[in-house]
């Protein structure tokens, strides 16, 4: 393990950041977290033995304080939605105030998204799969591309002034009980009606028919355990994310020398297959599964082979872990902050 170091963490009372924050302690380093003055999610950081600062990371003077004395950077923080302009400002002063100090600090670790490529095909169809580091960029929407716009911020710094910069993609981020909504017959059909709004995805039927009726039609209710194929029998393929392995691998990004200059891709150690998921979630849950078949493929992966040898990424969020980890929290009201 490498020696002790002060990191801040931006964004740290959030999904992935309260997380990140226990596995940095659980490395003998010290924390700082940056949070809101209001923040509505700070109970997740109770009883951690970190230094809070409190403030809003547009405003530069606090941007410039968060990062007085810290050797390394996480930067977790953005808003999922609609939030455009906030997060290109909080992304646009990381990364300038973190070039400025190039001399001083030792790393900046920016979170970005496989939204920027994407890797789900429901919008633009993927160049190819498994969708790797070097895929095209499309941004699928106004978040994804702040997500770009903020990795152009962080590789524009590492230019000008030499920082050492890290770029992370994370997948689809699951937490608490969200990936039991994942394989139902609601989810297949909000999936199919997306791609059919989307000429250019990879689900578009050009004949203009809408194939979630038939799900609908055959559900016995909404969140019923649904495994889809397409007509030649293949499984749709779902690649999300454990908050829990996204955590793991911005410590990799953290504390690993090969990480310097490189971007990586993270996601579940595999892509999880619909037809066994499904059943899966329905023994579970002492439900029957729904098998239906549709004309379109929907491949939503995300090679993670880089991040794996490179800088010994090891995710433990496997479908069976995912589910086991969900019940717990729906069934016993446990938090997710780590495996145990």
């Amino acid at each position: 393990m490498p020696n002790a170091m002060k990191i801040l963490v931006a964004g740290a009372a959030g999904q992935v950041g309260c997380r990140l924050v226990r596995q940095l302690l659980d490395h003998n380093h010290e924390v700082r977290g940056t949070v809101l003055p209001d923040d509505p999610c700070l109970d997740r950081l109770d009883g951690l033995d970190i230094e809070l600062a409190k403030g809003d990371l547009t405003d530069e003077a606090f941007v410039n304080s968060a990062l007085d004395g810290v050797d390394r950077v996480v930067h977790t923080a953005n808003f999922v939605g609609p939030q455009f302009d906030n997060n290109l400002q909080i992304n646009r002063l990381i990364a300038r105030v973190c070039g400025e100090r190039a001399d001083q600090l030792e790393r900046l670790v920016y979170v970005s998204s496989s939204g920027v490529f994407p890797n789900n095909g429901e919008k633009f169809a993927c160049a190819y799969h498994p969708v790797d580091e070097e895929h095209p960029r499309h941004p699928d929407g106004e978040y994804s591309l702040s997500k770009q716009i903020g990795e152009e911020f962080v590789n524009m710094a590492a230019d000008y002034t030499g920082l050492r910069t890290v770029i992370v993609r994370p997948s689809h981020v699951q937490s608490g009980t969200a990936i039991l909504s994942q394989f139902t017959a609601e989810r297949a059909v909000q999936i199919l009606k997306i791609g059919q709004a989307s000429p250019r995805g990879e689900l578009y039927m050009a004949d203009g028919t809408e194939l979630w009726h038939g799900v609908e039609a055959q559900a016995a209710y909404p969140d019923q355990p649904c495994s889809v194929r397409d007509s030649e029998g293949r499984s749709w393929l779902y690649q999300p994310n454990d908050a829990r392995d996204i955590a793991h691998m911005l410590v990799c990004a953290v504390e690993e020398d090969a990480a310097v200059g490189e971007s990586f891709n993270c996601g579940a150690p595999t892509p999880f297959y619909h037809t066994h998921a499904a059943p899966l979630l329905a023994e579970l849950t002492g439900q029957t599964a729904l098998e239906v078949q549709v004309p379109v493929w929907y491949r939503y992966d995300h090679a993670i082979g880089k991040a794996k040898r490179l800088i010994n990424y090891r995710p433990r969020g496997t479908v069976e872990a995912m589910f086991e980890s969900a019940l717990r929290v729906r069934d016993e009201g446990w938090i997710d902050y780590t495996w145990e």
